[in-house]
């Protein structure tokens, strides 16, 4: 067995992280992070326009910059510049906020955070290009790794099943979604509003043609509920809105762009009804939002839903996780997250992210890692 060591110096690799599920997971696990070990220093490496996420008190960023516009840019950035930051931070450990990053290593232990194998179990959702360059940026990233960590016990299956020689060096970091108990309670609701449903249309996984679809059999038999589609790319809002032009329900659905996590959360709280038709998710964060959100009375948004849906059931969400919360270490992890203790570390990276949500001890009973955020 290695020795015990503790990190002094953590560098999360962000320069990659966009806003959306790597975004809320990194923001969470910092947060984490920074109530289990605030004696730890904790740099984050960011892209030329900074995070794409609040960066919580004590935590440094530091800029990285690329001599090159551009996809010749970006690379630079998740490869060259990673690997020299690392080198002259003198971190003891890297954790790259999406597989495809810190492409030329640390020279430290690096750990890399798995959402899913969507594009591989799923292609045809995705381009070829695409593809192609998740293979092998992907590929490479999860070879030259020390440890993988995977938001859900799915992925983290999935992930063995398909690349069964880096079984040996993946951890589930177990998600939930605790952040959704601090979001601002829904405005109350008003007569003469409609009571409206929630979807996502970002993701084809997401069906967003089968809920337009489904909405337009719906409204045959009911003359009040709305539908609201959030997280749409402008080519994916015109497709949607010839849809619904065409099914005589444009008065009935509101497409709506990516939101910003305040908005989001209003629009959440305020819904009656949460639809997620999604054919394949590596957590399923929406259900897990839905029930932690939800008004004791049966409603998503706590004081302003509307009734007259049923109440969701309280199961865990496929991959059964919670909202991550802090802790980071290099090799099996000690219970010492359910007594409160800093964990010690070994070789090999296990984290466990952590939700804004209610003060909640983070549970570091078994290696944990990520999430996922903004308009699911």
């Amino acid at each position: 067995m290695a020795d015990i060591v503790r990190v002094v110096h953590l560098v999360v690799d962000a320069v990659a992280v966009q806003e959306g599920s790597a975004g809320i997971v990194v923001e969470h696990l910092l947060a984490g992070w920074t109530e289990l070990a605030p004696a730890d220093r904790v740099t984050v490496l960011a892209p030329p326009a900074g995070p794409a996420f609040r960066v919580p008190a004590g935590v440094a960023v530091e800029t990285l910059t690329a001599p090159l516009p551009g996809p010749a840019g970006r690379l630079w950035l998740r490869s060259v510049a990673v690997r020299r930051a690392a080198r002259r931070l003198r971190a003891d450990a890297v954790l790259s906020g999406v597989p495809a990053s810190g492409l030329l290593g640390t020279r430290c232990p690096r750990g890399i955070i798995l959402y899913d194998l969507r594009h591989e179990l799923r292609p045809h959702q995705f381009s070829r290009a695409t593809r192609l360059a998740r293979r092998v940026s992907w590929g490479w990233s999860m070879a030259s790794a020390d440890g993988i960590f995977t938001i859900s016990e799915r992925t983290l299956g999935d992930l063995r099943r398909r690349h069964p020689r880096h079984a040996g060096k993946a951890r589930a970091a177990v998600l939930g979604s605790d952040h959704a108990l601090a979001w601002p309670p829904a405005d109350p609701a008003r007569p003469e509003e409609p009571p409206y449903a929630l979807a996502f249309g970002h993701f084809a996984n997401k069906n967003a043609d089968a809920v337009i679809a489904g909405w337009a059999a719906f409204c045959r038999t009911d003359d009040r509920w709305h539908l609201r589609l959030v997280g749409m790319g402008a080519a994916d809002r015109a497709a949607a809105e010839e849809q619904v032009a065409r099914l005589g329900v444009a008065d009935r659905v509101t497409l709506m762009p990516w939101l910003d996590d305040e908005a989001f959360a209003r629009c959440f709280t305020g819904a009656g009804l949460v639809v997620f038709p999604s054919d394949f998710e590596g957590f399923g964060l929406p259900a897990a939002e839905a029930s932690a959100a939800r008004d004791p009375d049966g409603g998503v948004g706590r004081p302003g839903a509307r009734g007259g849906h049923r109440r969701p059931r309280r199961d865990r969400p496929v991959g059964g996780r919670r909202r991550p919360r802090g802790g980071v270490r290099r090799g099996d992890r000690a219970d010492a997250g359910a007594a409160g203790r800093r964990p010690p570390v070994r070789r090999g990276l296990h984290l466990a992210p952590h939700g804004r949500g209610r003060p909640r001890r983070p549970d570091l009973s078994a290696a944990a890692g990520p999430g996922q955020r903004g308009n699911r």
